[in-house]
Parts: structure tokens; C-alpha cells; sequence
């Protein structure tokens, strides 16, 4: 019935877009008062998305060429209104110091919903469907011996073979994590629980279609008021201190959206961008001073007992845009070898408390240097884009009906503060014809991800000589990894990320002979400062590519192992270049986009534009990824092209 329901109200919802496209006559934006203070703006689209290549091995949902990946319908109005006329009775009064120059509210919502689960290939609703399938389940299905595939509550009841689970992992989130440390003297005893909510308190089943069919929120709710050098706004918005072209490693202020993966490659910038309920605040220090000019001070709070929001943490194989990899528990897979099998894998996304301590708040200065210089510094606590998984220490449950036990394997996404330096200044090269931006920005004691430290596996196997080749599958993870039922720990690092960019405007007459081209070029950096050979960071949890068969009935699966994970140099670089221009007199505009790492990797996303008229356009996108296995090349096999008609009543 649910699916049905939701069904029906995708249908609904692609109808009404339709409709707004077809019946719509001009792009004038609404005033819903004769002074024209009050007015509704919206911008509506519907974009499909096909594969334009196969899928490569353990991306799960399997693509293949030809196949409908998205269809995403999306709808965002804004309301806004100038209420300044309406406090004019303050003047002259004893409230006139409170009279503002500027008062105007803003609201705006944003929505979507994308069909893929309820029109799409079969494939993507039945793999999102498997996840969490038996969340609250403890009885599993024998792995091998004659009882294969029979019901089981442990290996008791399979000849003692393996008793694994009957589904996929868990996956959850909450706020708290109450697994019992065992006691000094006993470092390697497994606590013992009577229920699951006691490990987790008020856990959250993930449910895959909240997050990848349809999300509503209000986006932008605030009120701006300015009263000579003062301003302040109060309400949901977003903030943007930091570059953030193409790809937004600078820009870190607000958390963004990933259900359609790396946010600015296949999801607009600002579209992906999720406001915070936030107190602004910015004071017009001087005009003139010395060699300075037009000097500011800002400020923000985002207060933690409001929000802490910190975004979506992705869900493995729920999403044609999921991270590669198979669910760890998935029945038909090959046993995953970070912890033995008949443990129940649960993923914990550990969401931030709402309290004082996880407030996040900042500060800015901005002026202008002998008119030339356009200049920034800023300090900012905010939390990390990139949440890090670390082992929680395992746990047992008894088995309903049963003298058994079923072990716990639980790994905590998580959510840690980072506190950033920025400087940055903008200004005009003359012997470059452009426009030069120069950033550099210190994220202090960011979370990182070192499988020994996190995950707590050895850097090689305990039989080094066959890496455990000889050793029975349903086996190696007994004898290859360390401490399956301890936790893990978070290391942090220092580290320096930086931008610099050129922007210019130019003619190339062969090309287009009455309209120029933009041009913006940056190069954009990192240097770890922690990393050593001791200290040797992954990136983030991702696995290579595997499992890797090396022999009949011999594989290395990974995970397992510190090299199963892909490496993140001390020092990462890449260039991201656009070119765009008009033809038609603006109707149509060309953009070509190509960012290359230094690794190798690289995305090619060529574009274009047509306005059929003020209200009404098509947008015709292109994404290749190709090159190395790491950072955005984690999506090198989600090639796409994708149409969007774009609706504007602005």
C-alpha cells in the first residue's frame, strides 16, 4: 500500500509540473499586493538521467547502459516581502532608532521527488528494498554443511557451520552510542546485552526512499533588518564563506545534500547547499581608513540545541548514486572478511546532539587594500563534510527462543567539528587581463580515517607468507584480522587546503563573433600535515575495488587489510577549468567543464543551455568520470547524459 501511495503521488507530481510547463505564458513573477512589496518566485524542473556505460564490478545496484538512473522532479517557490513602509509609523516617535532602513522576510521550500524506485528498472527498488529488511531480526540461515540454507539461531543448529544472518546489515541512526566498556582486568570479554535499543538509544531505522525518492523542507525562512552600518538576519539561510567551484572542497560553512552523489557534478551547487537555522550579523566598521576602504566585520551562530543538522550520510546500495560497494550481509555475496560471518553487521550514522557544545559559529573581516586588494580572514567551527566510520566495540543479544547469542559488529559513522582559518583576497591582474582569487584555508583538528586505528586491522595478514590464501573463506576472518570485538579510536590531522583561480572575459572571433567567452580556470589543493609513515590516512573508508580472485576458490577481499583501502597522498591537487558563451542573442549557451587531479582522475561535463523563452529552458548535460579510484573518481562508472526542462516564474 505504501508503494502504491507513493506512486500515485509521484504521478501526481510529474502531472503538475506538466502542466505548469505547458499552461505557463510568461516569466513575470507574481505580486500578490498592489505596492508590488510582496512576491512569489519559483523555479521548477523535471530532469531524467540514462546510463551511458556499464557499471563496474561491486557497484551494487548493477547499471547498464541504456537504463533510466533519475528521474528527478523539483520544485522550489520563494515568497519574499519588503516590509519596511509598514514601520514608517515608528518615525518620529521614541522607537525612531529602531526604525529600519531595510525590513524584508523571505521564505522558500524545496522539494523533490524522483520516480526511479516506482517507474525506473526493477533493479533499483528491489536493492533498496533489501536494506534493513531484517532489522529486528536475530534468527539467520545456515552457510555451509548439510543444513545449507536452513533457518538457524547458531551455528548449534548447523553442525556447527557458520549460522548467517538471513539479510543484509543494518542500518541505522541516533544520537547515542551505550555499548559497556568490559572491565579492566578483561579487556577481550563481549558485553552482553538483553536488548538492542540498549546499545543504541532511540535509534532511527534508515529507510532508503526518505532519502533517495523524495525529501520537502523548508529551505530559506528569515527575517533581514538593516539600520544604517547594522544588519541582521535571523532564520533558516545559508552561508557560503570559501570558494566553490565545480567541487566544493572549500566551502564548508553548510552541509550539503548527497543523494545524487558528489554535489556540483551531478546535482547543482546551491541546489545541493542545506540552509541552518543561523543568527547573522554584520556591522560597517569604516568607509575610508589609511589604505583601507569599505570595512566590515560578520558574524554567525548556528545554535547546537536548534540544529544540528549535518546532512544525509550516504547508504551502500540503496541508490544508483550510492558509494560503491556491496551490503557487507547481503545474501548470495562472497563473505566480506572484516569480521567473521555470523556476525550481524549494523552501520551507525552518529548524528550530533542537539546541544550548546555542538553549536557552530563564525567571524569575518573584509576590506578593500589601497583599492586594488579585496581581502578577507575568517574563523569558522563547523562539522567536517566527510564524516569518518569507526568501530564500535561488539556486543551480543540472546536469540528469542533460543540458548544462543547473536554477535554484534557495529561501525559508527562520524560527525566530528573541525575548526577553519581562511584568508583570502580577490583583485584584477592587468598583465593576465583577469580577475585573480587567491584562498587558503587550515582546517584544525579535522577527523580522519587510518584503518589500524579506526577499524582495528592489521596492516598484513598473521600468515603474511599466502596472505591468507590457503586459508577456508568462512575462516579468514577469524584468523586475519585483530581484535574483532574491540573499538576503534579517531585519529585527527592539521590540514592546509587552498585555491587560486583566474577569471577572465574574452573574444575569439572564429568562434563567436558577437558575444565573448567566460573563463574561469582554478587550481585547488591540500597538504596533510599530520601524515607520516606511522601516521599513513585513507580516504574516508572506501575500499578498492574487489573482491580480487586469485586463484581457484583463492580471493583477497577487501577490507580486510590496510591496502584495501584507497590512499590519500599528503599532498592532493587538481585543476578545474569552465568555458561558456551565447549564441541566438543569450537563447543558447554552450559550457564545457573539465576538472583533472594530479592522480588522474578526471570528469569531462559538457553542457548547453537553450532558452525557448524567459520562463521555459532545456538543459542538455553530459558527466564522464574516468582515471583513478579515488576522490570523485569513486563514481568513474556513473557516466550520464541528462535532459531537464526548466521552468522560471522569476
Amino acid at each position: 500500500m505504501v508503494q502504491t501511495q507513493r506512486s500515485r503521488l509521484g504521478n501526481v507530481a510529474a502531472l503538475a509540473i506538466v502542466a505548469s510547463l505547458l499552461g505557463a505564458t510568461s516569466a513575470r513573477a507574481i505580486y500578490l499586493d498592489e505596492e508590488q512589496n510582496v512576491t512569489l518566485r519559483a523555479q521548477i524542473y523535471s530532469q531524467g538521467s540514462i546510463r551511458i556505460q556499464n557499471s563496474a564490478v561491486g557497484t551494487t545496484p548493477t547499471t547498464f547502459s541504456g537504463q533510466l538512473v533519475q528521474n528527478r522532479n523539483f520544485f522550489s517557490p520563494e515568497l519574499d516581502a519588503k516590509l519596511t513602509e509598514y514601520f514608517n509609523f515608528l518615525q518620529g516617535s521614541a522607537l525612531d532608532w529602531l526604525k529600519p532602513d531595510d525590513l524584508r522576510f523571505r521564505v522558500a521550500g524545496w522539494a523533490f521527488y524522483d520516480g526511479i524506485y516506482d517507474y525506473g528498472s526493477a533493479q533499483f527498488n528491489e536493492s533498496q528494498r533489501l536494506v534493513n529488511q531484517t532489522f529486528g531480526q536475530l534468527t539467520g540461515v545456515c552457510s555451509a554443511g548439510p543444513q545449507a540454507g536452513q533457518s538457524c539461531s547458531s551455528a548449534a543448529d548447523c553442525s556447527g557451520a557458520p549460522c548467517k544472518p538471513a539479510g543484509g546489515g543494518w542500518f541505522i541512526q541516533g544520537s547515542r552510542i551505550a555499548v559497556p566498556n568490559p572491565p579492566p582486568d578483561n579487556v577481550n570479554q563481549i558485553a552482553m546485552l538483553d536488548t538492542f535499543r540498549q546499545a543504541f538509544p532511540q535509534n532511527q531505522e534508515k529507510v532508503p526512499r526518505d532519502t533517495y525518492a523524495n525529501q520537502e523542507r523548508v529551505n530559506e525562512l528569515y527575517l533581514s533588518y538593516s539600520k544604517g552600518p547594522f544588519f541582521l538576519r535571523v532564520g533558516r539561510q545559508a552561508i557560503s564563506w570559501g570558494e566553490s567551484d565545480t567541487i566544493a572542497l572549500l566551502d564548508q560553512t553548510n552541509p550539503f545534500d548527497v543523494t545524487v552523489a558528489a554535489p556540483g557534478i551531478f546535482e547543482d551547487i546551491d541546489e545541493s547547499r542545506i540552509p541552518l537555522w543561523t543568527v547573522r550579523s554584520s556591522y560597517n566598521l569604516f568607509e575610508t581608513l589609511g589604505p583601507l576602504s569599505s570595512g566590515f566585520v560578520e558574524g554567525y551562530i548556528v545554535p547546537g540545541p536548534v540544529d544540528t543538522n549535518v546532512g544525509f550520510a550516504p547508504i551502500l546500495t540503496a541508490s544508483p548514486y550510492s558509494p560503491r560497494g556491496q551490503d557487507p550481509q547481503k545474501n548470495g555475496g562472497p563473505p566480506i572478511n572484516l569480521f567473521p560471518i555470523n556476525y550481524q553487521f549494523v552501520f551507525f550514522d552518529h548524528l550530533p546532539k542537539n546541544t550548546w557544545a555542538n553549536s557552530r559559529f563564525g567571524v569575518r573581516f573584509q576590506t578593500v587594500v589601497n583599492r586594488f586588494l579585496t581581502t578577507q580572514a575568517w574563523y569558522y567551527s563547523t562539522f567536517s563534510q566527510s564524516p569518518v566510520p569507526v568501530k564500535v566495540r561488539a556486543f551480543e543479544l540472546p536469540i528469542p527462543d533460543s540458548s544462543g547469542v547473536r554477535p554484534f559488529f557495529p561501525v559508527s559513522l562520524e560527525h566530528k567539528q573541525v575548526n577553519v582559518w581562511g584568508l583570502a583576497g580577490t583583485f584584477f591582474a592587468e598583465p593576465l587581463d583577469s580577475i585573480v582569487r587567491i584562498e587558503a584555508e587550515m582546517f584544525n583538528h579535522e577527523a580522519g580515517f587510518i584503518p589500524e586505528r579506526n577499524l582495528n586491522i592489521r596492516r598484513t595478514p598473521s600468515n603474511p607468507s599466502n596472505l591468507c590464501l590457503n586459508v577456508p573463506l568462512d575462516q579468514q576472518t577469524t584468523l586475519c584480522p585483530s581484535d574483532v570485538n574491540g573499538k576503534g579510536s579517531i585519529p585527527y590531522a592539521n590540514i592546509l587546503r587552498w585555491e587560486t583561480g583566474f577569471d577572465r572575459f574574452f573574444f575569439f572571433r572564429p568562434l563567436n563573433p558577437t558575444n565573448s567567452f567566460v573563463f574561469v580556470l582554478s587550481g585547488v589543493g591540500s597538504y596533510n600535515l599530520d601524515e607520516t609513515a606511522s601516521k599513513d590516512f585513507r580516504m574516508n573508508g572506501q575500499t578498492k575495488p574487489g573482491p580480487i580472485q586469485v586463484g581457484p576458490g583463492q580471493y583477497i577481499h577487501t577490507g580486510a587489510f590496510v591496502n584495501d583501502y584507497v590512499q590519500a597522498k599528503v599532498v592532493e591537487f587538481f585543476t578545474q577549468m569552465t568555458i561558456q558563451t551565447d549564441y541566438m542573442h543569450g537563447r543558447l549557451s554552450p559550457r564545457f567543464t573539465w576538472v583533472q587531479n594530479k592522480r588522474g582522475t578526471y570528469l569531462l561535463n559538457p553542457a548547453v543551455i537553450y532558452r525557448w523563452s524567459d520562463w521555459l529552458l532545456f538543459t542538455l548535460n553530459i558527466v564522464h568520470i574516468g582515471g583513478a579510484y579515488q576522490s570523485f573518481g569513486f563514481f568513474k562508472d556513473r557516466d550520464q547524459v541528462s535532459l531537464r526542462a526548466t521552468y522560471q516564474l522569476n
